[in-house]
């Protein structure tokens, strides 16, 4: 019963989303899908920062890289979409590994640094390669006519999510996920335990890089285009800012900041009309007074109340 227990509310929060399709219209829809597919990014991100200490800004690379991957595969290869999309995370993942290979040589900003430079020099490439992919007009993908309508792709993505947040869960539960959370504690004392820690942080990487290539498939057919914009350095800076708000250290913290970022930031956008000073200004309220993201002050204040848990619902990274 109590290993079921830390399921519990994300199955009921999944059967809720699962009925949105009987009372949303067809735009609120896509903008549901828009924030599942920001969850899937945010919380591939915080696989690396939160459970193994890995703070990236070139993230989004593998974002776009499996967006184009999904392109390149309907358009220029013909393929059907599945194969575009079976192919992102390896794309991706690939990607991710080979940079990482060069990058987890570093520790702290410089690894920080690090990404960023691959990152861009990657967002080059493909802004440059105009043959091949667009360039800056993007390169189109074919999209089948069952994906077209809300209703059935929002239910693919909702599927295609809950099994990866599933995942991820089970990775950070696993012997590899506690041998991370032992990196991501003390470097040192890991390796003094006979951890080898790049090779570690090597896997970490290149796993989250094939999840943010899964969300940039998702997020191919959604734009029916690839652009170069989604391997830049400002859309890495997204689901930094998502895990930040939603809290780093509680696996589901991102789903919370991803709500508020793409919720509120419409809400806003469509009622004033200065969104991003309102916005701004929310982000930095939350910053200044819930230093540890929406839940993680609910965490912080279920402690402070007393309220017990099991080491099986617990919430947090282990």
């Amino acid at each position: 019963m109590n290993a079921a227990r830390p399921l519990a509310w994300p199955l009921a929060m999944l059967a809720a989303t699962a009925c949105l399709p009987l009372v949303l219209g067809e735009s609120r829809l896509f903008l549901t899908i828009d924030f599942l597919v920001m969850v899937l990014l945010a919380m591939s991100f915080n696989l690396l920062l939160g459970q193994g200490g890995l703070l990236s800004f070139g993230h989004a690379t593998w974002y776009g890289l499996g967006a184009y991957a999904v392109a390149i595969a309907t358009t220029r290869l013909g393929w059907p979409i599945w194969c575009g999309m079976l192919a992102a995370p390896v794309v991706a993942g690939l990607g991710a590994w080979l940079v990482g290979w060069f990058c987890v040589r570093a520790v702290g900003m410089y690894f920080a640094m690090l990404t960023l430079a691959f990152g861009q020099l990657l967002y080059t490439l493909v802004l440059g390669w105009y043959g091949f992919t667009g360039g800056d007009d993007g390169l189109p993908v074919r999209v089948p006519d069952w994906m077209l309508p809300a209703t059935p792709y929002f239910y693919f993505c909702l599927g295609v999510v809950a099994v990866c947040l599933f995942l991820m869960w089970r990775i950070a539960r696993s012997p590899f996920g506690m041998a991370l959370g032992a990196i991501r504690e003390n470097r040192q004392r890991a390796a003094c335990l006979g951890l080898n820690v790049r090779a570690l942080e090597l896997r970490l990487f290149a796993i989250a890089g094939a999840f943010a290539g899964v969300a940039g498939a998702l997020r191919a057919p959604l734009q029916q285009m690839a652009f170069p914009s989604l391997l830049h350095w400002s859309q890495s800076a997204e689901p930094v800012l998502i895990a930040l708000a939603g809290g780093t250290g509680v696996f589901f913290g991102p789903v919370a900041g991803a709500a508020l970022f793409v919720f509120t930031n419409f809400a806003i956008t469509s009622h004033f009309e200065y969104p991003l000073m309102v916005f701004g200004t929310l982000v930095l309220a939350i910053v200044l007074f819930l230093p540890g993201g929406i839940l993680g002050a609910l965490a912080t204040w279920r402690v402070r109340r007393g309220v017990k848990s099991t080491p099986g619902s617990r919430v947090k990274w282990p």
